[in-house]
């Protein structure tokens, strides 16, 4: 009697049959839940440091399936600006550029330091990380600039300080000028470290001068030190602000009075070399015009991402 093969394709595939009917319940469970973890994302929690402020450049959103470039950068500022440390969104499939356009923008530091500008210090990050997959799933970590501890002290001394200088009868205006006033007043700049950073050394110092515990708590600021600090404050006071940088320099945008103004703590306390406090207030609260007849070189910026002082 002539004897058949079972062919091994045909036994596989039975073998798998037999397997989809007995966990019929579990794949279809499996299936439905990729499906709706895909189609809804949400909006991640913002903790009490979040603002509600929107910007021309990024604008808080609730898209977390994003369709272009635009949509990308919407993200991340929601998702900075909410103080979380990590999240989850989608690339549409029909967006075929996205996996490109998210390496072109998680490459890009300055694109993401104005995003990170417009943000609570509290929030901003020290390091950030993007990773892709193929089912256009995309995952964003960030290691934050500041630690619980530093916000816990930060927060201290705040209070302390408003405290002595702030009173309820006081104007917006009046009220940052008593914070100016005070920081430069208590507060050098960190030359030293300016120096080492100047040379390629980052990582000796004495100062945590380029965050806000420098001025705040230390006495000694570099002008991301001074710009955080003065943030700080002015969120506090729910005033619409962030800051504006160059590859050299960082300094307060305020909105006031229905005006953008420049505010620079760092100019207006300038180094002398007696080491003696000198307070200026040249660069206090002034128009765009003003601050480019002060100084083009130092205060320069890209209009094409600070768009609310685009002519």
């Amino acid at each position: 009697m002539r004897k058949h093969k079972f062919p091994f394709s045909t036994l596989i595939l039975l073998i798998l049959l037999v397997g989809c009917f007995l966990y019929r319940a579990e794949i279809v469970t499996f299936v439905m839940t990729t499906a709706t973890e895909y189609t809804k994302v949400n909006k991640p929690d913002n903790n009490k440091y979040a603002t509600n402020f929107d910007f021309e450049f990024v604008k808080t959103t609730d898209n977390f399936h994003v369709k272009n470039k635009q949509d990308i950068k919407n993200v991340i500022f929601t998702f900075l600006n909410s103080g979380s440390e990590t999240f989850t969104f989608y690339c549409s499939k029909e967006y075929k550029n996205c996996t490109d356009d998210l390496k072109t923008i998680s490459e890009d530091q300055v694109l993401l330091s104005v995003i990170n500008n417009m943000v609570s210090p509290y929030n901003s990050y020290q390091k950030l990380y993007v990773t892709t997959n193929t089912y256009g799933k995309v995952i964003i970590k960030i290691d934050k600039l500041y630690t619980k501890e530093d916000i816990e002290n930060i927060n201290a001394k705040m209070e302390e300080i408003k405290g002595k200088i702030i009173t309820d009868d006081m104007s917006d205006e009046e009220k940052i000028r008593a914070f100016h006033d005070y920081i430069i007043d208590n507060s050098l700049y960190d030359e030293e470290r300016a120096t080492l950073i100047e040379q390629g050394d980052e990582k000796t110092h004495k100062y945590n001068s380029h965050k806000a515990n420098g001025p705040l708590l230390e006495g000694m600021a570099l002008c991301s030190g001074y710009s955080d600090a003065m943030k700080l404050f002015l969120d506090s006071l729910n005033i619409k602000n962030y800051k504006i940088s160059n590859d050299n320099h960082i300094w307060n945008l305020v909105y006031l009075n229905n005006k953008w103004l420049h505010l620079d703590l760092t100019w207006d306390d300038p180094v002398t070399s007696d080491h003696s406090n000198i307070l200026l207030d040249s660069f206090f609260l002034i128009d765009t015009d003003t601050l480019l007849k002060l100084d083009t070189t130092n205060h320069s910026f890209n209009s094409e991402y600070y768009l609310e002082l685009k002519n």
